[in-house]
């Protein structure tokens, strides 16, 4: 669910970079940025989720 709602935030603000007059190269430099971000946040997902269960946890006292 992440890559798609990835997608549409990153077509978002290229959009808004290219009406704001920054151009093509800015506005696809956006593009692709959010899209890394939104594939790094894919990507250590699991990672994350096999870690958990070793870290340790506060004690509730």
């Amino acid at each position: 669910m992440v890559m798609p709602v990835t997608l549409f935030i990153a077509f978002a603000l290229a959009v808004f970079s290219w009406s704001q007059g920054q151009g093509g190269p800015v506005a696809g430099l956006v593009f692709f940025g959010v899209i890394a971000i939104g594939f790094t946040i894919n990507a250590v997902s699991p990672l994350a989720a096999r870690a958990r269960p070793s870290m340790p946890t506060r004690s509730k006292s």
